[in-house]
């Protein structure tokens, strides 16, 4: 309760601030709702649902000079074998950003990723990510491409007891997107992240392709197929953890009737997971709903959907997946 209050506090403080200030504003909010249904093993299937608020911004000081922040806060109730579990994900996005005239630019990140599992009373078990690093791309009017170089500082002692040991990653990557037509705009990313774990090295791999397209003024589609790999073989497993995932969704433009800026989007997720062994293949299938703000200039982009990854929003492939339930 105290996260949440606090992410609202801070999400009500910002145009305030950047209107006191003449500092421009542009981003949205998403309120968002999902409900995802887990099919573990025969016989055993689990539910995840749970409600999400999301910001995403660039505070613009100048033309060349703006500041990205981003802020959201998930809670949900993991159903499985008769027990409950409450799951928490906040996560915290700064990244400034120099933009050349020419439409290069050049920027630093900072993300943070905070996931809580209440599994009985005041027992916590927790897994906490950072992320920073330098990226940098070019703006070409009808889309961008854009790289992007890091490290993952992974703490997972609270779940494990591995006596502090943290793991650390090194993460590198590219997307890019383009309007192929007033209607149609299509993008796609690639991510690598490179797990160094007591000596040994896990390669984690993401990709994602996907598209919008505008039927009307009011009614978009958009979608993504992608997929991701855990290679293992440097720690001697001979087998590779393996999952490919497909979002297809719709949004709605309410502004008219509204009389404000509002889009209701709704959409659905499919992703099958190759364990590798035992025939164990999970499925989850994921419909998610939601609500999104845009504010000044901002887009209508839902923040609660899964196509966020093809966009290339995210810079490490383990916060790809921490993102995508």
């Amino acid at each position: 309760m105290m996260r949440s209050a606090f992410l609202v506090g801070a999400l009500a403080a910002i145009p305030s601030v950047s209107a006191a200030q003449g500092i421009q504003l542009d981003g949205a909010v998403t309120l968002g709702y999902a409900f995802n249904s887990i099919g573990i093993a025969p016989g055993l299937d689990a539910d995840l649902n749970g409600y999400s608020s999301d910001f995403d911004g660039d505070l613009a000081f100048s033309e060349e000079f703006s500041v990205g922040l981003g802020f959201g806060f998930s809670s949900g109730d993991l159903d499985i074998a008769g027990t409950s579990i409450n799951v928490d994900l906040i996560n915290l996005a700064v990244e400034p950003v120099y933009m050349h005239s020419s439409g290069a630019y050049i920027g630093a990140y900072y993300r943070m990723n905070d996931l809580d599992l209440a599994v009985a009373g005041p027992i916590t078990l927790g897994i906490d990510t950072t992320q920073y690093g330098l990226f940098g791309g070019y703006d070409f009017g009808q889309g961008h491409v854009e790289v992007f170089y890091g490290m993952t500082d992974l703490d997972p002692s609270s779940v494990i007891p591995l006596g502090g040991l943290n793991l650390e990653a090194t993460d590198f990557g590219i997307s890019g997107s383009y309007q192929v037509m007033p209607q149609l705009e299509v993008f796609g990313t690639y991510m690598q992240s490179n797990i160094d774990f007591a000596g040994f090295e896990v390669i984690a791999t993401a990709y994602a392709l996907g598209a919008e397209y505008d039927l009307s003024e009011q009614l978009a589609i958009y979608g993504s197929f992608g997929g991701g790999n855990l290679d293992l073989s440097d720690l001697g497993v001979p087998f590779d953890i393996t999952a490919t995932n497909f979002t297809l969704g719709a949004s709605y433009d309410l502004t008219s009737a509204a009389s404000m800026p509002l889009i209701l989007s709704a959409e659905y997720s499919r992703t099958d997971i190759d364990l590798g062994f035992g025939g164990l293949e999970p499925e989850i299938d994921r419909f998610a709903v939601g609500l999104t703000i845009p504010l000044g200039g901002g887009s209508g982009d839902a923040l609660n959907s899964n196509t966020r990854t093809a966009r290339g929003e995210y810079r490490s492939a383990i916060e790809a997946v921490f993102n995508s339930l």
